[in-house]
């Protein structure tokens, strides 16, 4: 499985001014790590439109954002499957994009690039919530 990593940068606007609850959320595939990014450019932050995958990433719903004694869960359904028509990637991250703000939040390193061929598919799986916050 993928190890979450935060991004720093956001933790100031998720604080301050996010949403969290009623946000969009997306899942994108990228080789920059979501450590220090304060944004998010569809296509240039994440690949580019090709072989499967759309730049911007894919959709995922809000199922529950709650708080329970001091933490806060974001618990989003499962982003669709990316299935490549071609070569996609090489790609090492999956990034946790609020798509209300543009704000990079997080994301999965997979430790190393990951490439698909033509008929392979990729799954993000989310686990019981995408973060919590103590």
């Amino acid at each position: 499985m993928a190890a979450y990593v935060k991004a720093t940068a956001a933790i100031e606007p998720m604080l301050e001014g996010m949403n969290l609850g009623s946000d969009s959320w997306k899942i994108a595939l990228s080789n920059t790590s979501p450590v220090g990014l304060t944004s998010f450019t569809p296509g240039t932050t994440d690949l580019a439109t090709a072989n499967g995958y759309t730049a911007g990433g894919n959709a995922c719903s809000t199922t529950s954002a709650t708080q329970s004694a001091g933490t806060y869960s974001l618990v989003l359904a499962n982003p669709a499957v990316w299935t490549a028509t071609g070569a996609v990637g090489p790609f090492q991250y999956a990034l946790l994009v609020n798509g209300t703000t543009n704000q990079v939040v997080g994301g999965w390193d997979y430790g190393s690039p990951i490439s698909l061929v033509n008929g392979d598919t990729f799954t993000v799986t989310l686990g019981a919530s995408a973060f919590t916050v103590a």
